[in-house]
């Protein structure tokens, strides 16, 4: 697993604490600092808080990161030289290939692309150039995992990389230590790609995970994926007479991407709506572009995202088990990641 070190060392001419922390994240990133008793976070040249994780490179060797590479994902001209949801394949051999430019990236790469973004974010908004942070990390992330994500932080001019398990790093969050050292809290950590149920303790003056258990594919995304393959490709298959359009054909690869990048916007209007109507552009169901639109319900999507959310609670009841512990030792369950602010979770 992942050995955090504790580091306190003089870090630029300025300062000699490391206090500025990033959330390396499947779909979105973003970059943080100390400011005070608070936390400030750095927003992006679009002013936004986070950063999606989408690298786009074109045929002459440009690269853009962030919300512009991922609105390529779109464009039927830039759809092969796009890639996402990198974090899934880090610490693997893996290589994406840009089909224009011909350039192949490993996902350490891609993801330190994404950090030299959020440090030029931080050297336009604070005059700063940065050569140390926190990194959080999975609490299922393997050492090989661990080792690529300080490789990629190496890549993009860090010298100081510190890992922090984002469960610790949740908990610190919401004050975990101003509360009774022997409660017990879990964490239940569901994000755009991966899971993690930890339990959280105080043991000899330090936070610890005293267990966890966690699937670093299953997040956000596959509930997304779910929503395509359970209640829009039906509705499109029976629109267009489209039978063989489905997931693993690939003249329908980017359509599919569509389809799920729009799942993913219905899915969050439906957080805080009862029904939402759902709209893609579809290139390659007929021989000309159509406008596939659906209305999308609440339970439509509770349905698609169940089995998704069952796994992740029995992970989470399996943590507890391990230490034999019932669910009622635990105080506090913090729910982080952007899918648990559905009311199904």
């Amino acid at each position: 697993r992942c050995h955090p070190t504790k580091h306190r060392r003089k870090t630029s001419m300025s300062r000699t604490t490391i206090d500025y922390g990033i959330d390396l994240g499947t779909s979105n990133s973003a970059i943080a600092v100390i400011a005070g008793t608070g936390t400030e976070v750095i927003k992006n040249n679009l002013d936004g808080d986070i950063t999606p994780s989408a690298i786009y490179i074109n045929r002459t060797g440009n690269l853009w990161v962030g919300q512009n590479a991922k609105s390529k994902l779109s464009d039927e001209r830039a759809e092969d030289d796009v890639f996402v949801e990198f974090k899934r394949r880090m610490g693997t051999g893996f290589e994406y290939a840009f089909r224009a430019s011909g350039r192949h990236m490993k996902p350490e790469d891609l993801s330190a692309e994404v950090m030299k973004a959020l440090r030029s974010d931080v050297a336009q908004k604070k005059g700063e150039q940065i050569t140390a942070a926190v990194l959080t990390v999975p609490a299922a992330f393997e050492l090989h995992q661990c080792d690529a994500t300080k490789r990629a932080a190496e890549l993009a001019g860090f010298r100081t990389a510190v890992l922090l398990q984002e469960p610790v790093a949740a908990a610190l969050a919401y004050g975990y230590q101003k509360v009774d050292a022997k409660a017990y809290w879990l964490v239940f950590d569901f994000g755009g790609g991966t899971f993690d149920a930890a339990l959280i303790r105080s043991e000899d003056g330090s936070m610890v995970v005293a267990n966890h258990g966690g699937d670093n594919f299953l997040g956000g995304s596959d509930i997304d994926w779910a929503i395509v393959e359970q209640v829009l490709l039906p509705r499109v298959q029976k629109e267009f007479g489209m039978h063989d359009f489905k997931r693993g054909t690939a003249s329908y690869k980017y359509d599919l991407m569509r389809l799920k990048a729009a799942a993913e916007t219905a899915k969050i209007e439906l957080s805080r709506k009862e029904s939402t109507f759902l709209e893609a552009t579809l290139r390659r169901v007929s021989s000309d572009t159509v406008t596939f639109e659906t209305e999308l319900t609440r339970n439509d999507v509770l349905r698609a995202a169940e089995p998704a959310v069952l796994k992740a609670v029995n992970i989470a009841l399996r943590v507890l088990a391990e230490k034999g512990l019932s669910p009622s030792a635990v105080e506090k369950v913090i729910f982080v990641g952007g899918p648990t602010l559905a009311p199904y979770f």
